[in-house]
């Protein structure tokens, strides 16, 4: 798993061919808006696809914050 604190997170599976070698799939996108990755990690399951965890914050939309802002000024 490939993550950025930016804005997007790649997942790239990793398969194994008939001979054994390591084969990357296409990316795919795991990512969420308005959320900041802190960190990630992968987690041993004890199987052959591993699990990985990841540590966000989602923060609220920018309307949101205006709508809270006017409702504590008045």
């Amino acid at each position: 798993m490939v993550s950025a604190i930016e804005k997007r997170k790649l997942v790239y599976v990793l398969n194994r061919d008939a001979s054994g070698r390591p084969t990357i799939a296409s990316p795919l996108e795991a990512h969420r808006s308005r959320t900041i990755v802190l960190d990630t990690i992968g987690v041993d399951n004890g199987y052959d696809n591993p699990i990985f965890a990841s540590l966000e914050y989602q923060y609220p939309d920018e309307e949101d914050l205006l709508d809270g802002m006017s409702s504590t000024d008045a």
